[in-house]
């Protein structure tokens, strides 16, 4: 490989295979090439000993970028349920493992890179809880896949409920890396005023129903986290 440049498939590889994961590990399959050279489609899978997943846990398309000014994206399909031939079916969200699973797939997204979590029709409850926070006005933040991309370092959102144009794709929500520090502090400035005002106004008109009580959760979490930094 000596002289060869980098392609996206090789950077999957090395920033996911053999990842451990509570007890599993991370495999990388099914790779081919995008639209672009810079482009590659992937599907990742758990493995428990000898056993790998009947489906994958992911189903992506990851952009390495090109050159400073075109970040590196990922969007992706994520399924938390897994089965194993002979073994009981596993939940990543049930098991308190989907975060470090998202940590993982933003390790290759860098300053100014976006990840871009698929929510709509999708059979987990992550997925339709996440589509029910957006429609009701949570903050991104505060939606269950939004909660993981923010405890991955990402701090902006764009919530693609309705794509502009056939290459959108599926409806998503986006979250973007800062660029600079410069940007982070603002970003969680303006994360701080948006779930603060959720905060009151749950608080004043009373938690109606679980979700919104798991979403206030997650929004008080976050901003007692940034207070935290702040000390």
């Amino acid at each position: 490989m000596a002289g060869r440049l980098y392609e996206p498939s090789d950077l999957l590889r090395e920033g996911l295979e053999g990842r451990p994961l509570g007890g599993l590990s991370l495999k990388v399959r099914d790779l081919r090439r995008g639209r672009t050279d810079r482009e590659a489609y992937f599907n990742l899978y758990l493995a428990r000993r000898d056993s790998l997943s009947r489906k994958p846990v992911v189903q992506g398309l990851f952009f390495m970028g090109r050159d400073e000014h075109i970040r590196p994206w990922m969007e992706f399909r994520y399924d938390p349920l897994l089965s194993f031939t002979g073994r009981e079916d596993i939940d990543l969200e049930e098991e308190g493992l989907s975060g470090e699973l998202f940590r993982l797939l933003g390790d290759l997204i860098p300053p100014g890179g976006s990840l871009m979590a698929i929510y709509g029709a999708e059979p987990h409850r992550l997925a339709r809880e996440t589509e029910r926070g957006l429609k009701r006005g949570f903050p991104p933040m505060a939606t269950p896949l939004g909660y993981h991309l923010w405890r991955a370092g990402f701090r902006w959102f764009k919530d693609w409920y309705f794509p502009e144009g056939w290459l959108e794709g599926a409806m998503k929500l986006q979250a973007t890396r800062p660029l600079n520090e410069e940007v982070r502090v603002r970003r969680e400035t303006e994360a701080r005023l948006l779930l603060e005002k959720f905060v009151d106004r749950e608080q004043r008109d009373g938690v109606r129903d679980p979700e919104s009580r798991r979403a206030l959760k997650r929004a008080e979490e976050i901003l007692a986290e940034l207070d935290g930094a702040r000390v």
